[in-house]
């Protein structure tokens, strides 16, 4: 079994045990090895277990690679599902959303894909693949030939996997229970953030927005961090504004209440209107509808059942239905109480607690019209921006849809948006990136400065920091600085990756825009701060992942950037930024100038206007 003419193929768990065995069982012979899943961690630990007894496959090509082959017939293939399960549950599903923060479907099928691939396009030599979840290993065994694999399987593995699904399932469902009464308690009673909304006369624009620590400044007053002067023009305008928070985790719930209780202007905050028993409703509807088992076409010749059942399984298990459940409640309780909606502007980025929204501002108020603004970027491989022809005359949509600037109105059309419903608008949110002025070469003489710049994800962090580790870290000719996510400290990242950094790395705290005035190259995976280094002029160096797909804001305009998989490569490709001169850069900047102003439209009264009824 998994033999063929001295080849030996294993798929197995990535647990130290098994990987002690295949060691023995490989003794001597030559395979490659492979590791599918999003856990980097695990990778390094096998990579410093094996060593020089095997050669790691790496896969970052092929995964892109695959995804975008992918890409379109998954949406659409979702979109198929959409027609037949049509309904406001299926809506908050994480699987009908297709984001890859949350849905593992696709990128699961994408692993299947390139597995099949491997062993086909090396007929003759002996891989070991091991697989993150046993979900994914059933469903691999499932599209290949039994006699294929050696399978090192656990026999208990099923019973952990019951038992690590029932505790999330507690804590998850727990937690929306408990936090959802406190915030009610806090909200509701202790500062009695209703009454001020039932005293307003004159119809209300709502603006969706999410509050944390840094939209208050040290005097209390209110700082609007995605729609920036959008508040006061509305009200310029004669419109009555108040703002739907929804309060981050990382802050203090209470603490911003009490900001919101003493600003001036009006915050609706959502649990002031609910009732515990709409809370108990959502926990129980949402607790007893644990999905079924079920066999779902097949998806490009792939059988995916078991990841569809696996990704329904995630979501039901999870608070976030949930949570977003509350909100179609949240709009039922304001009609209740007679709140006249003009209009509802909201950040778009089509996800479940959109289409929640959307549901309900047409069941409860009809004549309301909805606005999104899409505040962020739009990466090709964040599928939830995207949708099936199919799903158009169903699913939940805004009125208008404005974009960031050109560039995202054209993808949003070619993919199928109606036309109609989508208006270019301005970089509300970024506008102070289309005022970075191009930064003068360097002087030279002192070693280059190359700025790592991981995202909030903390695997990709992990990830790129691995890399970047192999690449410089016994390359003193340059200085690597690490500028961090505020939501994910480097502290997490070197307790969990357990390493040090070489005398010539160091971190910063600073802001990026004062950083950018000392940096060579800037290297990256998903960070937006890519756009705000192109737009000062400084050449960018996308790191491409072997775990999970590839998150690139600049990936419309891949001549923009060279992209490096390994340490090797992103070495080469950091060489060759610092060599250009200053001819050769002169040309690329103003090749990244057309680029950053196709992402991010400029902002004045025009795209302001846009969001008046």
């Amino acid at each position: 079994m998994g033999e063929s003419k001295g080849r030996v193929c294993i798929v197995s768990s990535p647990s130290r045990r098994f990987v002690k065995k295949i060691l023995k069982r490989m003794k001597g012979k030559k395979f490659w090895w492979v590791y599918f899943g999003e856990d980097v961690l695990k990778a390094v630990s096998i990579d410093t277990a094996i060593r020089d007894k095997g050669q790691r496959f790496e896969i970052a090509g092929l995964l892109q690679e695959a995804a975008r082959s992918l890409r379109q017939p998954y949406i659409d293939y979702i979109g198929k599902l959409s027609r037949e399960k049509n309904s406001l549950r299926w809506w908050a599903s994480s699987l009908s959303e297709k984001s890859p923060f949350n849905s593992k479907t696709f990128l699961h099928a994408c692993y299947i894909r390139i597995c099949m691939y491997i062993l086909k396009k090396y007929p003759d030599k002996s891989f070991v693949f091991f697989i993150e979840k046993g979900t994914i290993r059933r469903a691999l065994l499932k599209n290949m030939p039994v006699t294929e694999f050696e399978n090192m399987r656990d026999t208990r593995e099923s019973i952990s996997e019951g038992l690590e699904d029932l505790k999330k399932l507690v804590l998850h469902k727990g937690w929306f229970l408990l936090s959802s009464i406190y915030y009610i308690f806090m909200a509701k009673y202790v500062y009695r953030m209703r009454k001020r909304v039932e005293t307003q006369k004159q119809p209300l624009t709502l603006i969706f927005t999410w509050v944390d620590r840094r939209s208050f400044d040290k005097e209390g007053v209110y700082r609007e961090t995605y729609f920036g002067k959008l508040p006061d023009y509305l009200k310029t305008n004669g419109k009555n504004v108040a703002f739907v928070s929804h309060v981050l985790g990382t802050a203090s719930y209470r603490e911003i209440l009490d900001k919101m209780a003493k600003s001036e202007n009006v915050f609706l905050v959502p649990h002031a209107f609910l009732s515990i028993s709409d809370v108990v409703r959502v926990f129980f509807a949402t607790l007893g509808n644990m999905p079924k088992k079920t066999i779902y076409p097949r998806f490009e010749e792939l059988e995916i059942s078991d990841l569809i059942h696996d990704d329904l399984k995630n979501s039901w298990s999870s608070a976030r239905v949930a949570f977003d459940l509350l909100l179609h409640h949240f709009v039922r309780r304001l009609k209740e109480r007679h709140v006249t909606i003009d209009t509802a502007i909201y950040p778009f980025e089509n996800q479940t607690w959109e289409k929640v929204l959307c549901t309900a501002m047409r069941r409860f108020y009809p004549s309301t019209y909805l606005i999104a603004y899409q505040h962020s970027t739009v990466y090709t491989m964040l599928l939830n921006y995207f949708f099936s022809k199919q799903e158009i005359d169903i699913i939940p949509f805004p009125d208008k849809v404005i974009t960031n600037g050109r560039h995202p109105k054209r993808l949003f059309i070619e993919s199928g948006y109606p036309a109609g419903k989508v208006v270019e608008g301005g970089a509300i949110r970024y506008e102070y990136l289309l005022e970075a002025k191009a930064s003068e070469r360097r002087e030279k003489g002192g070693k280059p400065l190359v700025l790592v710049a991981p995202s909030i994800s903390e695997s990709e962090a992990i990830e790129l920091i691995w890399k970047v580790l192999g690449a410089f870290e016994s390359c003193r000719e340059y200085r690597i600085l690490i500028k961090c996510h505020p939501d994910m400290p480097f502290g997490i990242i070197s307790k969990r990756l357990n390493v040090g950094l070489p005398a010539h790395f160091t971190l910063s705290d600073k802001p990026v825009a004062k950083l950018l005035k000392e940096t060579d190259v800037l290297l990256y995976t998903s960070s937006t701060t890519s756009v705000e280094a192109m737009a000062a002029g400084i050449p960018v160096v996308h790191v491409a992942s072997d775990f999970y797909l590839d998150l690139d804001p600049l990936d419309f305009s891949p001549e923009a950037r060279p992209c490096a998989r390994n340490p090797g490569e992103i070495v080469r490709c950091v060489d060759e930024a610092i060599a250009m001169d200053e001819e050769e850069l002169s040309v690329k900047r103003k090749s990244w100038d057309r680029i950053v102003s196709d992402l991010f439209g400029e902002v004045d009264e025009s795209v302001y206007r846009l969001f008046l009824r």
